[in-house]
């Protein structure tokens, strides 16, 4: 054991002296030409890991602008989403702004209660009729006339839910309306062509109707007010053997592009 302590001693003394000795050297100078040398020969190593430290700095801070623009693009695109959400809904608000305006305009329109509903469905193959989205909740009831802007008759209320209502357009067959010629004055029954159009019929044979001439609601329904817009005569079908004549009409409105339209209550 002491043999061993004895062991340690010597070598702290040799250590001890050598590094004395180096302090030494140093402070003569004796030590510049080692030093030098020494740096020359880990040069290319501590510039590598220069190197190696810039890279690894670099790309961190890369990740972190990468990050930060991330960050800063989906909060742009989160604010460009909101943007476009309130200039389209806004941009609605206009139209239907705009729609109730020319509406509330028409004289007649003032004496009536109006409600406007959104067109929710259309489907020519199973019958002539749309589906909006107001019902018996909103005060809808049976045979009320509905128009779009304009008072472009449209058709009229054939079935009432609690949320939404089917409306039976003028181009169905199941559709009569009385009508009269703006001009001329002369009355019919304006009713579908099977969804091909719509035809003004009854109308007596020695009638002289004006192609052109605009075609109106006469009133005699009891819940489709006077003067709404049906359309114009487009041709006039006459035969001498028929007691009555018909016509077709161009209708005012393009049913497929419905998008609004108008509850007329009496």
């Amino acid at each position: 054991m002491k043999d061993i302590d004895k062991s340690k001693w010597i070598k702290f003394f040799i250590v001890l002296a050598v590094i004395l000795l180096l302090i030494f050297f140093n402070f003569r100078g004796l030590l510049s030409a080692p030093k030098s040398w020494a740096l020359f020969a880990a040069s290319p190593f501590l510039k590598l890991f220069q190197v190696m430290d810039k890279g690894v700095s670099g790309s961190w801070a890369f990740f972190l602008a990468i990050k930060d623009l991330n960050k800063e693009n989906a909060g742009l695109k989160s604010e460009n989403q909101f943007l476009f959400e309130e200039v389209t809904r806004l941009k609605e608000v206009a139209r239907e702004n705009e729609l109730l305006r020319q509406q509330i305009g028409i004289g007649q329109a003032e004496q009536q209660r109006l409600v406007m509903a959104e067109v929710i469905g259309y489907n020519p193959t199973l019958g002539q009729y749309i589906l909006i989205d107001k019902g018996a909740k909103d005060g809808i009831t049976v045979d009320l006339a509905v128009v779009a802007a304009n008072n472009f008759l449209v058709g009229r209320v054939a079935e009432v839910n609690a949320n939404f209502s089917k409306v039976l357009l003028i181009s169905d067959s199941d559709s009569l309306v009385n009508a009269i010629t703006q001009d001329t004055r002369i009355s019919g029954v304006v009713k579908g062509n099977h969804g091909l159009g719509v035809l003004m019929e009854m109308i007596p044979i020695d009638a002289q109707v004006a192609v052109g001439e605009t075609v109106l609601t006469s009133g005699l329904n009891e819940t489709i007010a006077k003067n709404l817009i049906v359309g114009r005569v487009e041709e006039v079908i006459k035969k001498e053997s028929d007691i009555f004549q018909s016509a077709t009409i161009k209708a005012a409105v393009e049913f497929d592009k419905l998008e609004q339209v108008f509850i007329l209550f009496p």
